[in-house]
């Protein structure tokens, strides 16, 4: 089955533009905005923040057979950057989970026909690890860690195949900047671990948090279980900077903690943007399933600017720039990848301004898509 769900926004851009109209979200080919993407160029420009609502609303829509959101039904990057640098094949193609953990789940009850997430990443950006705590936390999963999945388009995903850039040595040939097409798009999901504990997941669902399947490895087994999405970073490329936009479910201050002490309730510290709380609050309203998720901002225009999400970039909120620090996105034969890591008295920090081109001499830019710095040599 072809997994290139096409999504169009609203019917009348017009109204999408103002935000009138939130009850009423067409996602007819929306993955390639819809039949004319100049017109939703020009009702993004009008309001980036209604448009980002639709395109979270279209995501989170459930596939043709009511199993799994659309977004879930993406390539996951771990697919796509091999062990091996192998060719990853088509995009249609999925690995089977260990056996291991297919009978896990089966003894649990979850459902074959949901995909397992496999969630085997933990670090931030800047190496760190979130974790669960506070009063809402049951003893037993307080410390345990927020987990991250990246997932990729189709679109996405055959440019990276059809320039041979799955692997460092496709990379390390490349003598031109990559150009990814339009209708690019990938997402990055924060998720906390629940496990089997059905008393802790019952709660999360009553505040409001979508909950998934899911597995992740220990040591030489695997744990089984649910997750909950506590954020969701969407970025797509409907303007040549690419389009950033991030949502998190307003509870997580419950649930997640900062590394200070004692741990204070995590918070973001970056928005929802003024521009962003009107229009939270009309989709809230007219979509109950995704009422507890929150808009906190959209990049898209190269200037100064700050816009984080607790989940994705805790410890740097002050710092973080989806459009800035993905703009140093490239790969140099003699360097290998940019750094893009200031150095300061008090560490590091990330640039929040796009730097300038002279900077990027002798580089091939990546075209904003670091997922590339996953892949692995193929020997």
């Amino acid at each position: 089955m072809r997994r290139a769900i096409s999504i169009t926004v609203l019917s009348a851009l017009a109204g999408l533009a103002q935000a009138q109209d939130t009850n009423n979200v067409d996602c007819t080919n929306f993955l390639k905005f819809g039949t004319n993407a100049d017109q939703t160029l020009a009702a993004f420009n009008n309001s980036p923040e209604t448009m980002a609502w639709n395109w979270f609303v279209c995501l989170n829509q459930s596939d043709a057979k009511g199993y799994n959101r659309q977004w879930e039904l993406f390539k996951p990057s771990d697919q796509v950057y091999l062990p091996n640098g192998a060719n990853p094949g088509s995009y249609d193609s999925r690995m089977t989970p260990p056996s291991e953990v297919l009978r896990q789940a089966q003894a649990l009850g979850l459902n074959p026909n949901r995909v397992l997430h496999d969630l085997n990443a933990v670090q931030q950006v800047d190496g760190l690890t979130l974790e669960m705590g506070g009063a809402a936390v049951p003893e037993t999963q307080k410390g345990h860690v927020v987990r991250f999945q990246l997932l990729m388009s189709q679109d996405t995903y055959d440019y990276i195949v059809k320039k041979n850039v799955y692997n460092m040595n496709g990379q390390d040939a490349l003598t031109s900047n990559l150009t990814f097409p339009a209708t690019a798009w990938e997402v990055k999901a924060a998720w906390l671990w629940i496990g089997a504990d059905m008393a802790y997941k019952k709660r999360l669902e009553s505040d409001g948090y979508y909950v998934a399947q899911a597995y992740y490895p220990v040591g030489t087994g695997y744990k089984v279980g649910y997750a909950a999405l506590s954020g969701l970073h969407v970025v797509n490329k409907l303007t040549p900077n690419w389009v950033w936009t991030t949502f998190e479910n307003v509870n997580n201050h419950k649930y997640t903690v900062t590394k200070d002490y004692p741990p204070k309730p995590m918070k973001n510290l970056t928005g929802p943007t003024s521009a962003a709380i009107p229009v939270n609050s009309q989709f809230q309203t007219n979509n109950p399933a995704l009422s507890k998720y929150e808009l906190i901002g959209v990049e898209f225009q190269p200037i100064t600017q700050v816009l984080a999400n607790s989940q994705l970039e805790s410890a740097f909120q002050d710092t973080s720039s989806c459009l800035a620090c993905h703009g140093t996105a490239a790969y140099s034969k003699n360097n290998g990848y940019f750094n893009f890591a200031i150095p300061t008295q008090g560490g590091l920090t990330y640039p929040t301004t796009p730097l300038p081109e002279k900077d990027f001499t002798g580089y091939n830019k990546l075209d904003f898509v670091w997922s590339l710095k996953r892949a692995q040599w193929q020997r």
